[in-house]
């Protein structure tokens, strides 16, 4: 695993930090770390802090009760059923989130699957 794969790395802790609820976010991504781990996915170093800093986003929007707003499913038409299924199953972690979180967590990992082609 690369070094930047880990939570304590000095940029991912910084995120951790700043999260609304430090707890509920570092746990969220030990799960993340181990999803993309055993899906046998290997992201860059942007990629992952990107993920990490959207995950902690979306531990904050539920913390705070804040809704994303809602857009058309057909503007992720070109991201696979896979990648949607895997970020749905990583919502699905997170309560109280707007259904169409998955379509923007969707894209990260479409981005890191595409690193293998």
């Amino acid at each position: 695993m690369k070094a930047m794969l880990e939570l304590n790395h000095k940029e991912v802790k910084q995120i951790i930090l700043k999260s609304d609820d430090e707890e509920k976010c570092r746990e969220i991504l030990n799960r993340l770390q181990l999803f993309i781990t055993e899906n046998e996915m290997q992201p860059t170093d942007v990629q992952w802090l990107s993920l990490v800093s959207h995950v902690s986003a979306m531990v904050d929007r539920s913390v705070n009760g804040e809704v994303i707003q809602g857009f058309h499913a057909s503007l992720f038409s070109e991201v696979s059923h896979a990648s949607i299924e895997m970020a749905e199953k990583v919502c699905g972690w997170i309560t109280r989130l707007h259904e169409d979180e998955k379509y923007l967590l969707s894209i990260h990992f479409e981005n890191i699957k595409n690193n293998k082609q």
